[in-house]
């Protein structure tokens, strides 16, 4: 059996995050998502694996796993036609910007065509799967509302279903859809459902990829990498993760992952944040539920804010629409290489862009 992971993709909604890097790159407790992906795949037996790139494909590159690019860049469906030279035996498919800890994977290695479910409160999002028996009916793209079972974006394929993405038509979202071919090998030869069990998450949001970090934080509970100066006045409430090479001074680490080469100063506080590597939080800086990607550098007294006077759940700009993030606690989205003068201040739900300046005493109420 084979395995081949879909990592073409952009995911403009998690802007600016992706800025820079391939969703399937972004890391979760400092390792690129995808590597968790690879791991589990080989814990289960599956040595032959393909990663379907595209966007920024120079930056996956792994240690004996085939690369295959897709240039049309079109969908799941497309995806998964540029590997078919790769294609000669059953195979597991995942989508890349998947994060799951789940305890009955192995129930999709099992003979025969599968795909695998979650349950969810709203299908609204994501398009409801429906099963009788453990045997797929249909599938429906978003009309649904209400609790039922979801599409994980896990699959056990035979090589006959190169034959039917090849038949797919183009969606009313203009993209090629697998599910469709899905559907279609559904009609051949029943396909069988595999509800997964444990944590899943489908990476679309920038609070789901915080989630992701902080749900990887309380299974690792606390790491410190090498040649990380840790003072003995630091506060670091677990579970926390810091990188190698970091200078983490007079400062609160509160449920925190910290990436390489990053410096907490004095009297400083991160809270269920993400600081990637390269980031700088010097001294007297406020950091609750966001996320600081690489390269920053917040100047003295620079303040997020990640609670709204009103209580209400924060919403965040996505792809020019307000998103309920449906969290009353979110803080900053901040992109690449951005830097904060003396004493800024950002409200709740704020995205800023890859490269921004920001000048001192700047109240940002809006994206950047």
């Amino acid at each position: 059996m084979k395995g081949i992971i879909l990592a073409a993709g952009k995911g403009k909604r998690l802007e600016p995050l992706t800025d820079y890097k391939p969703k399937a790159m972004l890391p979760v407790c400092n390792k690129p998502l995808i590597e968790y992906q690879i791991e589990l795949l080989r814990e289960h037996g599956i040595e032959d694996i393909a990663v379907v790139v595209g966007y920024l494909k120079e930056q996956i590159d792994f240690k004996d796993v085939k690369v295959y690019e897709d240039k049309m860049i079109q969908g799941t469906a497309t995806a998964l036609h540029a590997a078919k030279d790769f294609i000669d035996d059953d195979f597991i498919l995942i989508y890349g910007d998947l994060f799951f800890d789940i305890t009955n994977f192995h129930e999709m290695t099992e003979d025969e065509n599968a795909i695998a479910v979650v349950k969810v409160e709203d299908v609204s999002r994501y398009g409801e799967v429906v099963f009788e028996d453990g045997r797929l009916k249909g599938i429906r793209e978003k009309t649904g509302f209400g609790e039922g079972f979801i599409n994980a974006g896990i699959y056990h394929f035979t090589p006959s279903i190169l034959d039917l993405v090849e038949r797919t038509n183009e969606s009313a979202r203009g993209e090629y859809e697998l599910t469709d071919a899905v559907q279609m090998l559904n009609t051949k030869e029943k396909v069988r459902v595999v509800p997964l069990n444990g944590y899943w998450n489908d990476i679309g949001y920038p609070w789901d990829y915080i989630d992701a970090n902080m749900h990887m934080l309380e299974r690792i509970g606390f790491a410190v990498g090498e040649n990380t100066e840790l003072w003995d006045s630091a506060v670091i409430k677990k579970p926390a993760i810091i990188g190698k090479d970091c200078e983490i001074k007079n400062c609160v680490i509160d449920h925190s992952v910290i990436g390489d080469n990053c410096v907490v100063g004095e009297f400083a506080i991160a809270k269920r944040s993400v600081v990637m590597s390269h980031s700088h939080v010097p001294h007297l800086n406020y950091v609750p539920d966001s996320v600081i990607a690489e390269g920053c550098n917040l100047g003295a007294g620079t303040k997020i804010a990640n609670l709204r006077f009103d209580d209400r759940n924060v919403k965040m700009s996505i792809k020019g629409e307000r998103i309920d993030s449906g969290r009353r606690k979110l803080g900053a989205i901040m992109g690449y290489n951005v830097k904060t003068g003396i004493n800024a201040s950002i409200y709740p739900g704020v995205k800023i862009s890859s490269g921004k300046w920001i000048e001192a005493e700047t109240l940002v109420r809006r994206d950047l």
